[in-house]
């Protein structure tokens, strides 16, 4: 599950993507979604496999895919992350690429926190910490990103003989515990500011193939739009200076993103993800140090990611993901690979 990396990129006003056009067409994607058309999830456990698939099969991935909601009431799951994400250039505003004088480098690490209130549904909180460092700056301190806590509601349970697939409605917000104004360095600037809402839906199938080798399916859609403005005093992720006082507008951004998984045998399973990130241009205003009333507005952004992983598991309850994500396209954005490893366990 993770970021582009595991970075919820919807909480960084940096990485804010597309255009009011967009926002329609992601409303349509998750209204047919939430109609049952399609669903998947991040984390699979093996209590979601049937009993009789063969071979009895164990999953821990993908990388970046969100998961369903658990399966049964108490059951706790934990996965923490590990990635180093390195910019190599940037995509500019026609997806042309090229390189840039200061290339970051960052090293995050993301708990997956999941907790089965009922059968149906499940309480999750994506807690991450950073460390950023530039070509020609000084590196910055751990940094607390924003917080997504958020509600899963199954509504739909998989069939794999019939490649039904389970379904999973999110709800949930993202609080705005990161640092995003009052920066010493830009690289201190990990949070938005402001509450995000976010709406989802995740589905998941599971198949029988040939030669005792499962597959899963996993697709997925989420949208985020800020519930309030942002609160900006001097240099901030919005692109403001020392001196600035004002409020800022995060946009609506959103991600769909489809996940497989192959089976080579019980414990070994090749994965992979696609996905694509979109967001809106931020707007901020206010008055710089001399008084002067300015307004920024913010480019729509668009990133195109891959990430093939492989995992091992333990047993039907543990196991070991590994993995690089990369960016093939985008706009606005930076370019950049990420290896990224996570352990996932279930109690």
């Amino acid at each position: 599950m993770i970021i582009a990396s595991v970075r919820p990129a919807q909480a960084d006003p940096r990485l804010q993507v597309r255009a009011r056009c967009r926002i329609d067409q992601w409303r349509t994607i998750v209204i047919a979604l939430l109609t049952g058309a399609i669903s998947t999830p991040v984390t699979v456990y093996a209590q979601e496999v049937p009993a009789d698939a063969a071979p009895n099969q164990w999953f821990t991935g993908s990388l970046e895919a969100p998961s369903p909601a658990l399966p049964k009431a108490g059951m706790l799951a934990l996965e923490p992350y590990l990635v180093y994400q390195s910019n190599t250039g940037a995509y500019g505003s026609n997806g042309d690429h090229h390189t840039v004088a200061d290339n970051t480098s960052t090293i995050e690490s993301v708990l997956v926190i999941k907790y089965a209130i009922t059968d149906k549904l499940t309480f999750e909180a994506l807690p991450a910490i950073s460390h950023s460092s530039a070509d020609h700056a000084a590196p910055t301190g751990t940094s607390f990103g924003d917080l997504p806590v958020e509600l899963e509601y199954s509504v739909m349970k998989g069939n794999y003989k019939t490649g039904a697939p389970t379904v999973t409605l999110d709800l949930g917000v993202t609080a705005p515990t990161g640092e995003y104004d009052r920066l010493q360095k830009p690289l201190e600037g990990v949070g938005g500011g402001a509450w995000l809402l976010k709406q989802g839906v995740v589905a998941q199938s599971l198949f029988d193939t040939w030669g005792n080798h499962p597959v899963r399916l996993r697709a997925w859609a989420e949208v985020f739009e800020p519930l309030q403005d942002a609160t900006v005093n001097d240099a901030s992720v919005y692109g403001t200076a020392a001196g600035f006082h004002g409020r800022a507008a995060p946009g609506i951004s959103g991600q769909v993103g489809l996940a497989g998984g192959w089976a080579i045998d019980q414990r070994w399973v090749l994965a992979i993800d696609f996905v694509d990130t979109y967001a809106n241009g931020y707007r901020a205003k206010g008055f710089d140090a001399t008084q002067t009333f300015v307004q920024i507005q913010g480019p729509i952004q668009n990133s195109f990611a891959i990430a093939p992983a492989i995992e091992y598991n333990w047993s039907a309850n543990a196991g070991l993901i590994f993995g690089l994500e990369f960016s093939a396209a985008g706009r606005n954005t930076a370019s950049y690979v990420a290896p990224q490893i996570a352990l996932a366990v279930s109690f």
